[in-house]
This record gives structure tokens, sequence and C-alpha cells, in this order.
């Protein structure tokens, strides 16, 4: 990086690329669990017992968190396989008021 590159600051933008929604393990857990969730409807049919409901819920939640620390990259309704483009603005900081916290 050159001295003139560390003057003009960040990019206004980035460009992350997108992959599949088809592709997302965080899409299929939830698609599972939705699927549980609506099985488990008393007008449907009792797969998960209602004293288990909360630990599933639970288990559910943490999966979610756990696969969301593992998957930084945009998920799009494109073809499984396929990528995408996404143009992300730079947040802007605000200014400080310089005092520390």
């Amino acid at each position: 990086m050159d001295t003139l590159e560390l003057h003009r600051g960040p990019p206004a933008s980035v460009t992350y690329w997108a992959i599949s929604v088809l592709s997302s393990r965080t899409m299929w857990l939830n698609s599972a669990a939705f699927l549980v969730a609506l099985l488990s409807a008393t007008d449907v049919l009792t797969i998960i017992p209602a004293k288990h409901l909360p630990l599933v819920t639970a288990l559910v939640a943490g999966l979610n968190l756990y696969l969301r620390t593992m998957t930084v990259r945009p998920v799009a309704f494109i073809a499984a396989g396929a990528t995408l483009p996404i143009t992300v603005s730079r947040l802007v900081t605000p200014p400080s008021t310089g005092s520390a916290p």
C-alpha cells in the first residue's frame, strides 16, 4: 500500500459476493426448524412433546447463532451455485466526543 492510498481513507463502498439462498446452511436449519414446528402444532401432528419445546427452541436459537458466526456472506434468491455481487455502502462513524468511556 503506498502513501497516497493511506491518505484517501476507506472506500465509500465494499463489494461482497452473495451466495444462493439454497446454499445457505442457516436457511436449511431454519427451514427444518419451521417444518418441525409446523408439524408439532396440535392441529397437525405432535412430533415434539410440549414439555420439550422450550429446549428445542433454545437449541435452534443456539445453532442459528453458531451458524451466523461462521457465515459472513450475504444470500440472494439466485440459482444454486451462482454468486451475485452486492455493493454495501460504508457505515459512517459518529464524530468522537473526545472523552473515553
